[in-house]
């Protein structure tokens, strides 16, 4: 059977107050100025996704967020408040704790002794009677970082006169709240060194029409052609896209492929009921689905039909993306080398939901309705980091579609750097590239907003 249906443009849902469309020219990848402006101006302006509320969840546990040459700690303090403050020991600014994360009574400067409190506060400076002038322990504590949290992610902000976090993020709070990641279980966390610009690895999760050509296993599981785009005020991007089904682009067959077959046996249907029909299968596992989450200890009550087959993915401004199926869930990170506008760190956390042991036991239910089968690891996995080449040469993975994206990442970086390319040439299924760029502009001073009014380029971009 050769069914083929017209393939529609993408629908873009909400469009906020659009900003003058930013020319995305080669330099804003390559140029040292441009990346030592956005460690200036865009980042310390605006929220940044920096851990897991999880890993601070008891007081004394820390999580070091470093970004391009600026370096944040958040802490749980005991009182049981979620703290930041920068990484800087305020007697002689050395790196406070230069270990990723762990537990602690004190922080302890490794330099000099100096010993705070997990609130910030100054506690401890040895030989403090040697100061001609008497240290001012209020005054020398560990300067404050804004820190909030929605959804398991800690956020933290260094600009005082920002927007809360609830309105910075505005709809996708709420789109993402039904997936409940915090009760999700954390499976793998990675981070790749990419020989890149960061907003070239960010920019590649910013459109879908690179996936028809170097994606072929999404044709088995997903309508990308019919995706419904989202651009949000303060840079922000969505796609949704439908899941447990055919690009409508290409033949389809009598048969369901071995994909749509597993998830059909996995929730207890007869794949070869679907011969002649496979575009009915989305659906039906949705129906499929819904009924078994009881079985599970699974609340999807929150969720619509639609939720329980397809995917949703959030770029959230300026730099991670997030992205959420029922029971999966991916947050990865672009982080801009610090010196280096060549290079950066993307960093991958995976998440999955497993069902709840004795409440399928008793509907004796032995695996949960997806490939991961097994109880939930009772263990947060290690952190893993590794180079570009260590996935171009099969050593790692971070899975098959972000593997391909690897692959070329680095022709593309080098691309920009030939005498032969000026700037990007944007298609429809572009458009959040463009909503993105527009907004990096404004945010460092370079653009204009039809709300704002003009603001003036500043000499350095």
């Amino acid at each position: 059977m050769d069914k083929r249906i017209v393939d529609p443009r993408p629908t873009v849902v909400h469009k906020s107050a659009l900003l003058e469309p930013a020319p995305i020219t080669a330099e804003r990848y390559i140029s040292r100025a441009w990346l030592d402006r956005e460690q200036q101006a865009l980042f310390p302006a605006t929220w940044l996704f920096a851990c897991l509320e999880r890993d601070v969840a008891d007081p004394g546990e820390y999580q070091v967020f470093n970004i391009g040459d600026e370096s944040i700690l958040v802490s749980r303090t005991q009182a049981g408040d979620l703290a930041a403050f920068y990484n800087v020991c305020q007697h002689r600014g050395a790196r406070v704790m230069v270990n990723a994360g762990g537990w602690v009574e004190k922080f302890i400067c490794p330099y000099h002794g100096w010993a705070y409190a997990c609130d910030g506060t100054l506690i401890q400076v040895p030989d403090a009677e040697r100061f001609a002038e008497p240290v001012n322990f209020q005054e020398r504590s560990l300067k404050p970082v804004r820190v909030d949290c929605i959804a398991d992610m800690v956020f933290v902000c260094m600009d005082d006169d920002a927007p809360e976090l609830l309105d910075f993020l505005g709809p996708i709070a709420e789109a993402i709240a039904p997936y409940a990641l915090d009760k999700m279980t954390l499976i793998g966390d990675q981070t790749v060194h990419l020989d890149c610009n960061w907003k070239a690895v960010f920019d590649n999760f910013g459109e879908l029409y690179h996936v028809d050509h170097i994606h072929p296993q999404h044709e088995k599981m997903f309508n990308c052609p019919a995706a419904e785009i989202h651009l949000y005020d303060h840079g922000h991007t969505g796609v949704i896209i439908d899941g447990h089904t055919l690009n409508p682009r290409l033949p389809i067959p009598d048969k369901p492929n071995g994909y749509l077959a597993h998830q059909l046996k996995t929730f207890g249907a007869d794949p070869e009921d679907y011969n002649g029909r496979v575009l009915d299968i989305r659906l039906d596992l949705q129906t499929l689905r819904r009924a078994s989450g009881p079985r599970l200890g699974w609340d999807y009550s929150r969720m619509s039909d639609e939720r329980l087959s397809d995917i949703e993915q959030y770029n959230l401004f300026p730099n991670t993306m997030i992205t959420v199926q029922p029971d999966d869930a991916l947050i990865v990170r672009a982080r801009p080398h610090p010196t280096d506008p060549d290079k950066c760190l993307w960093d991958k956390l995976t998440f999955h939901r497993y069902p709840d042991a004795q409440v399928a036991a008793n509907a004796g239910v032995g695996f949960a309705p997806n490939d991961a089968m097994g109880d939930s690891p009772n263990h947060r996995p290690e952190h893993d980091e590794f180079s570009q080449d260590d996935i171009i040469e099969g050593r790692k993975t971070m899975t098959i579609t972000i593997d391909q994206d690897i692959h070329l990442i680095r022709d593309v970086q080098a691309g920009m750097h030939s005498r032969g390319f000026t700037s990007q040439k944007l298609c429809d299924d572009e458009v959040r590239v463009q909503h993105y760029h527009d907004w990096l502009d404004y945010t460092l001073g370079a653009r204009r907003s039809h709300q704002a009014g003009f603001v003036t380029p500043d000499e350095d971009i």
